[in-house]
């Protein structure tokens, strides 16, 4: 038996969507406070379709309209982390990543309350402006579109990242 079952604690776990969205070659980044450069994206909210949500996500953060192309990554991050702002003093639960790669369909870069700055960018300019791990690998998979998925699982402590698996799909 599962031990969820015995102990009525529901397996919980964020899902999120983030969108490499691609124009004339040159990749959409948006900078935010906590987690520096990276693709527009954030939680699916309940109830609301992955695709939906990825498209709210990329014209909230960046004033962008974009349409989905397919799946270029899955990251799980395995380790809980602790809450901020409203939710600080809490633990957050584990987080799944799925990163699409995206075409500009319209809209205007626009600074939102959820980025510093918007822009879009070269690849290896977006590349050398990355801090994070996933977000670098996630850049790498999107770019690679192979026709192959990436599966990464990693630990991610505060500042410190761990890659603890990764499989093509």
């Amino acid at each position: 038996m599962d031990n969820w079952l015995e102990t009525k604690n529901l397996q919980v776990h964020f899902v999120s969507a983030a969108g490499v969205v691609f124009r004339e070659g040159k990749v959409l980044m948006i900078r935010s406070e906590r987690r520096g450069w990276e693709f527009p994206g954030g939680v699916v909210e309940q109830g609301e379709a992955i695709l939906d949500g990825l498209k709210r996500e990329i014209l909230e953060e960046s004033g962008i309209t974009a349409e989905p192309e397919c799946v270029t990554g899955i990251y799980q991050n395995i380790v809980k982390k602790k809450g901020y702002g409203p939710l600080e003093g809490m633990d957050l639960p584990t987080t799944v990543n799925m990163v699409f790669r995206c075409r500009y369909v319209g809209g205007t870069e626009t600074v939102t309350e959820e980025s510093l700055e918007t822009g879009w960018f070269t690849p290896e300019e977006a590349m050398g402006m990355i801090s994070m791990g996933y977000v670098k690998k996630s850049l790498t998979d999107a770019l690679a579109l192979n026709g192959q998925t990436c599966f990464a699982t990693f630990k991610k402590r505060d500042k410190t990242m761990e890659f603890v698996g990764e499989q093509t799909l």
